[in-house]
């Protein structure tokens, strides 16, 4: 009796590897066509499925010290999408590190499969391949079926050559992405500094050219209120490029800041004494004990970051509205809440708000702005180790706050 099954089909064979060598021009064509990265995850994982006995699949990529699942196919692909899996010991993790593929017979006779998920339970082979960059596992691709020892070594080879060209492609759709958020913010960045800039700097000068021609003519009340208003300008034109500037390095990756020990009861009543005069139909209290514990941090990031925080308080509010300025130790954190009476944020925004260039369309009625400084907030925050946050609150209103880690070597109190 001749066994004709597929596996020993020369034609079969020949077949097979012509749709492979297909499959990895496909995804170099794809590559090269600047398509976003998620796509040509997911063409390739669909092709895969043409060419593998597989039931479902997926493709993770190295994130932040987690395997994330950015692509996947099968029964299972909506439970696996997006899921996130911190580094530790697993197979999954074993293919990346190791750079050494991974395959299972029988996933329940080895008792691998891990517990409560549908999608385990059901997976009886599973082969995964890693993805290489220069050297380093960047990922990983993994096929999965519900009959047993449905892959072999000849299977293990072929996924290798389809992963061999993913690692290239994932690198150039990596350089497009980057491309093109780079392109976009050139493109706001350009905006910003054509309307935002232009604002001060236009009032700046015609103040000032107002008090060259007609100094002696005028009255000691509107003298006053000029330059009055030309300092105002000018610090919001100071402070406009100190954001611009860390928006620069936070593009380029390289916000870093000194984590120095820093007295946070001087920074907030300094910080609110400023937006106080520079928003005098507002009220600004400040509620703090004066035994705040010091904090790690840039003593200068982070005034940068509360003046940031309450010119957002103030331009959303009524005049009269009162902002509060609420500072608490707790174990570990300083927790500082900036609280005002103003439009609030909606459930929909909360997630938004720290976005470059976010600006929601209750606030865009309400007030002019760059949508920058939460984002500057954000990254200023994040690079001296604190979590910073924006919440609705129930009185309405809005709470933005952050916390900034206590310093604990020297717990002398300002």
């Amino acid at each position: 009796m001749v066994d004709e099954s597929p596996a020993d089909d020369p034609v079969s064979d020949a077949r097979r590897s012509a749709a492979t060598v297909q499959l990895v021009l496909d995804i170099a064509t794809a590559a090269a066509g600047e398509r976003e990265l998620d796509q040509i995850l997911h063409e390739a994982l669909d092709r895969l499925g043409t060419v593998l006995p597989l039931t479902g699949g997926s493709i993770a990529l190295v994130e932040d010290d987690e395997l994330v699942v950015r692509a996947a196919v099968g029964p299972f692909a909506a439970e696996a999408l997006g899921q996130r899996l911190p580094r530790g010991e697993s197979r999954s993790w074993a293919v990346v590190d190791t750079l050494q593929p991974y395959l299972v017979g029988d996933i329940q006779a080895a008792g691998l499969h891990p517990r409560g998920a549908e999608a385990a339970v059901r997976m009886r082979s599973w082969l995964a391949v890693p993805l290489v960059r220069r050297g380093t596992g960047i990922g990983l691709l993994e096929i999965d079926s519900t009959e047993r020892d449905a892959f072999d070594g000849a299977d293990v080879e072929l996924l290798a050559t389809v992963a061999r060209a993913l690692g290239g492609s994932i690198e150039l759709a990596s350089r497009y992405a980057q491309e093109s958020k780079a392109n976009a913010l050139r493109d706001a960045f350009i905006g910003v500094i054509s309307h935002e800039l232009r604002t001060p700097i236009t009032t700046i000068y015609g103040l000032s050219a107002m008090l060259r021609q007609r100094m002696e003519s005028l009255s000691p009340e509107i003298r006053a209120q000029a330059i009055e208003d030309v300092e105002a300008e000018a610090d919001r034109l100071y402070r406009l490029v100190e954001d611009l500037l860390v928006l620069s390095r936070a593009e380029r990756g390289r916000v870093e800041i000194a984590r120095e020990p820093v007295g946070l009861g001087h920074v907030l009543q300094r910080a609110v004494d400023a937006e106080a005069a520079r928003w005098p139909a507002r009220r600004f209290e400040l509620d703090a004990p004066r035994n705040l514990p010091l904090v790690l941090g840039e003593e200068i990031y982070l005034e940068q970051v509360i003046r940031n925080l309450l010119t957002n308080a103030a331009k959303y509010s009524e005049a009269g509205a009162a902002i509060v300025v609420e500072a608490r130790a707790a174990d570990d954190d300083v927790i500082v809440r900036v609280l005002d009476e103003g439009v609030g944020i909606a459930d929909d925004d909360a997630a938004h708000v720290f976005e470059l260039f976010y600006r929601s369309a209750a606030v865009t009625r309400k007030a002019s702005g760059a949508g920058i400084g939460l984002f500057v907030s954000r990254q200023l925050i994040e690079a001296m180790g604190g979590r910073i946050w924006a919440t609705s609150r129930p009185e309405g209103g809005a709470e933005v706050g952050f916390a900034m880690p206590r310093h604990r070597l020297d717990d002398e109190a300002f």
